[in-house]
């Protein structure tokens, strides 16, 4: 796909914006966090820029172990909802429709999945990489220990239960083709 995508959901749409990718977004159905899982990053509190993209976040503390995300992005500005969780070594930050928001029966709330590295005031967010499940899924190859399909928009949806999901990210390599291209945001002010 050549062209970014517009998806109804708002936390899909700031998948694509960290992805920096051109194509169509990787999307979990079920989220990729558990009550046992569920972590706390203080230094995650803060307005980070990506001066090659052009975007901000304003990440603050939300309600019941979430962050509130607003983003302002060269074509969009919005809120989603973000929940951080711990697997294997490794930080991930579920990102959701704003808490509290309900957009009627016939949509389903996706979750985009980004590894999170925070080194000081450097803020890596990593996405699953679209072009590594759409040629799996285009070829009918599946994806060991994972379903997913391709969507009628030509999204990659992961369709696997939460367990199925935390375990098949756990086997994966920390650097592996299955991740896309990082946005790395600096903290604003710092």
């Amino acid at each position: 796909m050549t062209s970014l995508r517009r998806f109804s959901l708002r936390g899909a749409l700031l998948a694509a914006i960290l992805s920096l990718a051109p194509g169509c977004l990787v999307l979990s159905v079920n989220p990729v966090y558990d009550d046992q899982s569920m972590a706390s990053e203080p230094g995650l509190v803060g307005t980070w820029q990506d001066e090659d993209d052009k975007a901000t976040l304003q990440i603050d503390r939300g309600e019941w172990k979430s962050y509130k995300i607003h983003y302002v992005y060269t074509i969009e500005t919005g809120d989603v909802t973000g929940y951080l969780t711990t697997i294997g070594d490794e930080r991930f930050l579920d990102v959701t429709t704003a808490r509290g928001e309900d957009r009627g029966s016939f949509l389903i709330p996706v979750h985009a999945i980004l590894r999170v590295r925070l080194d000081g005031d450097t803020l890596t967010l990593t996405p699953f990489g679209y072009d590594w499940f759409y040629d799996r899924i285009s070829r009918q190859k599946p994806v060991p220990g994972l379903a997913s399909v391709l969507d009628q928009k030509q999204n990659a949806l992961i369709v696997s239960p939460t367990p199925a999901l935390r375990a098949w990210i756990r086997a994966q390599p920390p650097d592996g083709p299955m991740f896309g291209a990082a946005a790395t945001f600096v903290r604003k002010g710092s």
